[in-house]
């Protein structure tokens, strides 16, 4: 194999293309252009050759770099006369259609960003621009998701909802509970935008291979799903409930403070499980619970909660609910009132959770993972863009590199 044969196995060129020269600049960075030629004199697809028509004005398609130099292709593309007798571009092997980065290039990219995901770092470090690098990230996903198709193989799954940037835009998020990867989402969260998610998937309207959702009380999502998935479960799950439990504890704490300065810059000292206290912390809570104050009194009752999760019979576990039902009433504490009222309109779904004992603990390490992709992006534009990240990093796609 002579030297120009490996340049162009090494570059990723077909042998309808010819290398007639390289040219090297320093000013004002350091660049290799690599300059192509078309060789045949027909241009043969799906096993028709087209005559050629003329040639288009030079391009350049980035490709991976020489050591510390920039490289890039160059070539005048031609230009055929297909069999409708219209003039198009012939599409070149070695780089995507319309873009202006090669093959290779782009699987570069695409093995950094999964390493490094800040967009800006990568085009930093790839000495390119970070509209190829989204560019990139966009083609890989949409590509991959063509080639996944139709998808209705999820049963057990959670739907929840994600803030994307600081004017409150949400979108809806489908995780398969099973397989632990997001399965798609959709801007907004009304029962439409749910319809949307499903219907994108697999064009159904409706999914009857659902068993279970772990859903939050947010009324559209539940409505949705009823509609929708009518034979699944709900489950309001363990961590949205002892969430909002944990929310009255710290609600009650800022009402009590004032008269118990004791509960000052406490918050997560009442609020954290037993275990993970620090000994200053520990220390702290013994005293606040010693006084028995209010917000002792509604940490108890969250605790009280917990405990149910550890039942196994469903007669024992309604039996068990209904008295920390009564008891937690008998406290007399308002915002655990309110959480409870809110209880009492979602029991269905909280005795699923008992029972079922899952949660949509995936969901959120999720959403942390989500949470960390946002805050470096500090923030996304549109919803697309948001859609794009999450499904590259989270969505388990396959990026099969191009075959030349």
């Amino acid at each position: 194999m002579d030297f120009v044969d490996f340049l162009k196995e090494m570059l990723g060129i077909t042998d309808d293309f010819g290398i007639i020269s390289i040219s090297k600049s320093e000013t004002p960075e350091k660049i290799i252009k690599i300059h192509l030629k078309y060789i045949p004199n027909r241009y043969k697809q799906d096993g028709i050759e087209y005559r050629l028509y003329d040639t288009t004005p030079e391009r350049e398609w980035q490709h991976l770099s020489w050591f510390d130099y920039k490289c890039y292709l160059v070539c005048n593309l031609p230009r055929y006369v297909d069999a409708d007798n219209k003039v198009k571009v012939i599409e070149p092997h070695f780089a995507p259609k319309n873009k202006g980065y090669t093959h290779l290039f782009s699987h570069r990219i695409i093995e950094v960003l999964q390493k490094v995901r800040v967009q800006k770092t990568v085009a930093e470090l790839l000495q390119t621009t970070a509209h190829i690098v989204r560019s990139v990230m966009e083609q890989a996903v949409e590509k991959s998701l063509d080639e996944r198709g139709e998808i209705s193989n999820f049963e057990n799954i959670s739907l929840d909802e994600k803030a994307y940037t600081k004017g409150h835009q949400y979108a809806t998020i489908l995780i398969d509970s099973d397989k632990e990867y997001v399965v798609e989402m959709v801007e907004g969260r009304k029962e439409k935008s749910v319809r949307i998610l499903f219907y994108t998937l697999n064009a159904n309207q409706y999914q009857y291979q659902i068993k279970r959702v772990n859903i939050d009380m947010w009324k559209p999502y539940m409505n949705a799903m009823k509609d929708i998935a009518p034979q699944a479960i709900q489950v309001h799950d363990k961590f949205h409930l002892i969430g909002k439990l944990s929310d009255s504890i710290d609600k009650t704490r800022k009402q009590e403070v004032k008269q118990n300065p004791i509960l000052l810059k406490q918050k997560y000292t009442v609020l954290k499980n037993e275990e993970n206290r620090t000994e200053k912390q520990k220390e702290v809570f013994n005293e606040i619970n010693q006084s028995n104050l209010k917000t002792a009194q509604a940490w108890r009752i969250r605790e009280n909660f917990k405990d149910i999760f550890y039942i196994n019979d469903i007669e024992t576990i309604k039996v068990a609910y209904q008295e920390w039902m009564q008891n937690s009433r008998e406290s007399n504490l308002k915002y655990v009132h309110k959480v409870l009222d809110t209880f009492d309109r979602h029991k269905p779904g909280i005795i699923n959770a008992f029972e079922t004992n899952t949660s949509s603990g995936k969901h959120e390490n999720m959403n942390g993972k989500i949470q960390s992709v946002i805050s470096k992006a500090r923030v996304f534009i549109n919803f697309e863009r948001f859609r794009i990240n999450v499904l590259f990093y989270f969505g388990k796609l396959n990026f099969v590199p191009q075959k030349f």
